[in-house]
Formats: C-alpha cells, structure tokens, sequence
C-alpha cells in the first residue's frame, strides 16, 4: 500500500451515535465510508468477546466476535486488538478467523511478549505492533528512535507500525515515514478527538502515513472531499 491512499479506520467503530465495540457501531462506520474499523477482543469461558476494558463486567454479554465479523466481513478492512496477557486467546481466535478467509484483518496487541505468538499462530495475517509513548524519551534521537523501531519491528516480523502522532512529530514527520517505509514498513497512527484533529489529519496525509485510527467519525468529513482528487 504505502501511502496509495491512507486508510481511515474507525477506532472502536461509530461511538458518537453507538455504543463502542458494537455492531450498531461498526455498521455505521461503514456507512459513513469509513476504510476499516478498529475491535477489541478478549476471552471469556473459552469464547472471544468483543470488549476493550480488561475488568468489563463479568455479568454483562458482549457481542460475540463470530457474530460480529457475520455481519461486517466484506466491508473493509478490520483491525482486532488482542487484549490478553496469556496465548489461551490464539486457539479459539484462529478457529474463528479461519471462517473468513476473504476477510482484509489485522491483528495488533499492546503486550509485546505475545506478538511473538501472534506471528507464529497467524503467519499470513498482517502484525500491527503498537509502540506506546513511553518507549521513548526526549534525550533520545531521530536516529535511536528509528533504530529502535525498525529493530523492534524485525525482530517481532511485524508488517505495520503503529506510532502515536505525538512521537512521529516529535521525532522526524515525514522524514521518519520515508525511513519506515524504506525499511518496507507501513505506517500507522491515531488521531484522538481533539479540537486540533482536523489539522493533524493534514499534517500525517501530507506525512505519506498510510492508515490511521480516528475516534470521532465526523473527521471523515474533512477527509472524504480529498480522497477522489
């Protein structure tokens, strides 16, 4: 892909009219032309529940992710946050992928032990491997930060980066981006709903960032006029 055109992907689908993590939500994030849609999945008593916080309530049902991905499958692309601290999740995550084979996923995860296991049980899924700030410090350079991405980013065979708008600005811009992408990586930020959000939009388009994750689904509007020039 590399900055073909960069993918918009709704960050837990449409929270401002659904509740997030939902079908609802995800539905229309694709109505409203999102690209993808960003999940979060966990397990509970063997089965793979869509839900973000790690103490959600136990008495509560969730959507199940099988009945999610029944409903949303063919529409773009749909990016699975694991939020686990054991493999148990992989098994019974693969079981389900595996009935959507056509289907465009990625698999991300905050818990750098496991995209290892990630890897190793989804080999032909592409990795997003999630770079928190505090990876960072301000003494270190454009070149550690660099060095120390890419590095990270082979030694766990990831396919896509995923850096705060925070790091890639404080540390390069576009210049950083290129650098990614010639070490053949894809490029991936968020944008939180900010009432400067419509400018950092601008700044990573012109950046060459390939995809990013948006929290309010009314950016697209900003966004959509540019994607047909």
């Amino acid at each position: 892909m590399l900055n073909k055109k960069m993918l918009l992907i709704a960050h837990r689908g449409d929270t401002i009219s659904y509740s997030e993590n939902t079908t609802a939500a995800f539905l229309s994030a694709f109505e409203k032309e999102a690209d993808g849609i960003e999940l979060d999945v966990q397990l509970q008593n063997g089965e793979i529940i869509v839900v973000h916080d790690y103490l959600f309530d136990q008495h509560k049902n969730y959507p199940k992710l099988y009945e999610v991905l029944e409903k949303i499958e063919s529409k773009g692309r749909i990016e699975i946050e694991i939020k686990a601290f054991t493999i148990d999740i992989l098994s019974p995550l693969k079981k389900i992928l595996e009935l959507f084979p056509k289907t465009d996923f990625e698999l991300t995860t905050l818990e750098i032990p496991l995209t290892f296991f990630i890897k190793e049980t989804f080999p032909k899924i592409p990795l997003g491997l999630i770079f928190q700030d505090f990876f960072f410090q301000d003494w270190m350079t454009q070149n550690i930060v660099e060095k120390k991405i890419i590095g990270w980013g082979k030694m766990t065979k990831a396919n896509r980066l995923h850096i705060s708008f925070k790091i890639l600005n404080q540390f390069g811009k576009n210049s950083l981006v290129e650098v990614f992408h010639n070490a053949g990586f894809i490029v991936h930020t968020h944008l939180f709903n900010t009432l400067d959000q419509s400018k950092n939009l601008e700044y990573i388009t012109q950046w060459g960032v390939d995809q990013c994750t948006f929290d309010n689904i009314d950016l697209l509007k900003t966004y959509l006029p540019s994607k047909t020039q």
